[in-house]
């Protein structure tokens, strides 16, 4: 029995099969990939591979911190300038802790249009206004909010290139719109 384990460790050593993957690498900010055109780009994103990660790479620039280095899932934070013009492309590439390399290009939309807002219809009833519209973007409207003096009430709404939304406010309210590359309007009730 004794000289059989030994050669059923061999034998389920020689299954093993190596890692010849490359990790996985992607965005998760800016939403949608759209930036304003001029602005700084706060970007965030991720990488995984099963033998952990030891380099992530932006468009040659290293953004992995040594903390996160040679865990399976791991986070990066970058930030860099956009052109007022042009198309932005972004090269991430990750490399593994077997020399795998996995690279991915992320195109980034310029978006110089704030997204607008269409009030298709009010009514009043005593102090307060019911409003109903919707809010257009030409990428996608990240969220709105109603402003009363101080204080910010955000809309529940999805995450699309139009969004229809209907609110209870009182008069001098404001509805503010911002898409997803941060470009804002806002317009008073009534």
């Amino acid at each position: 029995m004794r000289m059989l384990l030994p050669l059923l460790f061999l034998f389920l050593a020689s299954c093993a099969r190596p890692d010849t993957v490359p990790p996985e690498v992607g965005l998760v900010e800016p939403l949608g990939g759209a930036v304003a055109p001029g602005k700084e780009i706060r970007a965030q994103g991720y990488a995984f591979d099963p033998s952990g990660v030891m380099s992530v790479r932006v468009n040659g620039q290293e953004v992995l911190s040594s903390e996160e280095k040679g865990k399976r899932l791991v986070y990066f934070r970058f930030r860099l300038q956009a052109p007022a013009s042009g198309k932005v492309e972004l090269l991430l590439e990750a490399e593994d802790t077997q020399g795998n390399r996995g690279a991915k290009r992320v195109p980034l939309v310029l978006d110089a249009a704030p997204p607008r807002i269409v009030v298709e219809r009010v009514e009043r009833e005593g102090g307060l206004y019911r409003v109903y519209g919707r809010v257009e973007d030409n990428v996608q409207v990240d969220r709105v909010v109603v402003q009363v003096g101080g204080r910010y009430s955000p809309l529940s709404l999805p995450k699309e290139a139009t969004v229809a939304f209907s609110a209870e406010v009182p008069a001098g309210a404001f509805l503010v719109a911002v898409d997803a590359a941060g470009n804002r309007t806002g317009r008073r009730i009534p």
